[in-house]
């Protein structure tokens, strides 16, 4: 593997060799560009959940800190409960679809994959086989936020698509992520012999 200063000392020499043939496992090649199954999806969906509640968690507790900073307890003070400092389960969970929804959107529009996506080698693509639109990527968001349960329809579906994918017209591919283009897996060209004489 390449380190990071002779990435950079490889380009701006102009010595940089793309990697030769794909890097994924011999396995998993059938399955590139396939629409992926229910149970891919659910992993995936599962982590990017599970980011956002954990996101949730912590916004809390920095609140919950700040809010001892800004209004300190006195000595003497009698102790009341600390649920008047922690907002309430309600603003919790609107905070959390929120924050879901606008993750989604952000990933979905600008490189077509989630954290979770990243993981299970998935990426979600439009209709003509490229990366969602920042509109589209916001309304499918929604869609996959207040209506979950479409994903079930994955199951059913001959072609691996949710309730949303039919409506948006998008499809969720397996798409491994196997290099950073030009950096990991990097070649560096060896120099030429003659230019030292």
């Amino acid at each position: 593997m390449t380190s990071f200063r002779e990435y950079r000392e490889a380009m701006a020499n102009g010595t940089a060799v793309a990697p030769q043939g794909p890097l994924l496992p011999s396995d998993a090649l059938g399955f590139q560009g396939e629409r992926a199954g229910f149970v891919s999806r659910t992993v995936a969906a599962g982590i990017d959940v599970a980011l956002v509640f954990l996101t949730v968690l912590g916004t809390v507790a920095v609140f919950w800190m700040i809010s001892f900073i800004v209004d300190p307890m006195s000595p003497g003070t009698p102790v009341t409960p600390s649920s008047d400092r922690i907002p309430s389960v309600g603003i919790m969970i609107v905070y959390g679809y929120f924050l879901n929804w606008a993750y989604w959107t952000v990933c979905w529009a600008t490189t077509g994959r989630t954290v979770g996506n990243l993981v299970m080698g998935l990426r979600v693509i439009n209709h003509k086989g490229k990366r969602v639109r920042w509109v589209g990527a916001a309304v499918r968001a929604a869609f996959c936020t207040t209506f979950p349960f479409g994903l079930l329809w994955v199951i059913v579906s001959g072609a691996n698509r949710s309730v949303q994918d039919v409506v948006m017209r998008t499809s969720v591919i397996y798409d491994w992520a196997v290099t950073i283009p030009g950096f990991i897996g990097l070649k560096l060209a060896e120099p030429d012999a003659s230019s030292n004489e």
